[in-house]
C-alpha cells in the first residue's frame, strides 16, 4: 500500500527456506508503504501489537541499512525499483509524471489507452481528485506496458512455468500495477467507484470473488467513523 508522491522507503521482508527441509515458500508476501522511514519500526517496535510486524521481526529478514541508487523519491519509481531490482534508467519510470516526446505531452506512469477501466465511470475525477498526476493523464486506460523490464512477479510467473498466482492490490493503481508486473493481476482503489477495480490488460471481466467484495460494499462502513490514535499523542 501506498500514500502520495512523496517520500517512499520501504521494507521487505523474506519468509527463509526452512533449514531442514528446504522447502520453497508458499507464500511471497511484499508490502510497501510510502513514507514509512525504516527506523520508524524499530523506534516504535515496543508498541505494537502481536502479530503484525512483530511477527516480521522475528521471523522473517530484517535489513538494517539497506539503500536505493535513485534521487527520485516518487512513488512509482520506489515501487518499480523494488518491484524490479533495476535503476530507473533501465525500469523505465522515471517519475509519477514525464514528458513523452513522441506524442508531445506529459503522461502519467502507467497509463495506456488500449486497456480501459473493467468498471464505467471508475477512472479519475479531475473535479474532486487531489492527486495532480492522476488529473494529468490522457486516459482512464491503465497497464504495465511502460515498465521497461521484468519485474520480481514477472520471474515467479516464469520460474513456476505460469502456476504462481500474482497479485497486486493497493490504494492507487501505480501501487498496483507496478507489483504486479507484466504476467501478475493488479487492482486498485477507484475513488469514484468505491470499489476495487481493475483494466481489460489484466481480465475481460470480474472474477467472482471480485464482485462479491465489492458488493460487500466496506468503505461505507467506515462513513461517520473516526480514526483514534492508539497511543498517547505525546509518545
Amino acid at each position: 500500500m501506498k500514500l502520495g508522491a512523496c517520500f517512499g522507503l520501504t521494507l521487505l521482508f523474506a519468509v527463509p527456506l526452512a533449514a531442514e527441509a528446504q522447502e520453497r515458500p508458499r507464500l511471497i508476501l511484499q508490502i510497501t508503504v510510502d513514507q514509512l522511514r525504516g527506523d520508524l519500526l524499530l523506534r516504535h517496535k515496543e508498541q505494537f501489537g502481536e502479530g503484525g510486524f512483530h511477527y516480521l521481526f522475528e521471523e522473517g529478514i530484517h535489513y538494517d541499512d539497506a539503500h536505493h541508487a535513485h534521487a527520485n523519491t516518487e512513488t512509482i519509481v520506489g515501487h518499480t525499483t523494488l518491484a524490479t531490482g533495476a535503476h530507473p534508467a533501465a525500469h523505465g519510470m522515471v517519475g509519477n509524471l514525464w514528458f513523452d516526446r513522441k506524442a508531445g505531452r506529459t503522461v502519467y506512469n502507467i497509463e495506456d489507452p488500449d486497456y480501459e477501466i473493467l468498471s464505467g465511470g471508475a477512472g479519475v475525477d479531475a473535479d474532486t481528485e487531489i492527486d495532480p498526476t492522476q488529473k494529468a493523464a490522457g486516459t482512464d486506460g491503465r497497464s504495465p506496458k511502460a515498465v521497461l523490464t521484468t519485474t520480481f512477479s514477472d520471474e515467479l510467473s516464469i520460474a513456476t512455468q505460469g502456476r504462481a498466482k500474482v497479485f497486486g492490490v493497493s490504494v492507487k493503481d501505480r501501487g498496483a500495477v507496478s507489483m504486479a508486473g507484466h504476467t501478475g493481476k493488479a487492482f486498485w482503489f477507484s475513488k469514484s467507484a468505491g470499489q476495487f477495480v481493475t483494466s481489460s490488460y489484466y481480465y475481460d471481466a470480474y472474477p467472482e470473488w471480485v464482485d462479491a467484495w465489492n458488493a460487500r460494499d466496506l468503505p461505507q462502513s467506515y462513513s461517520g467513523t473516526a480514526w483514534e490514535l492508539l497511543q498517547p499523542i505525546e509518545s
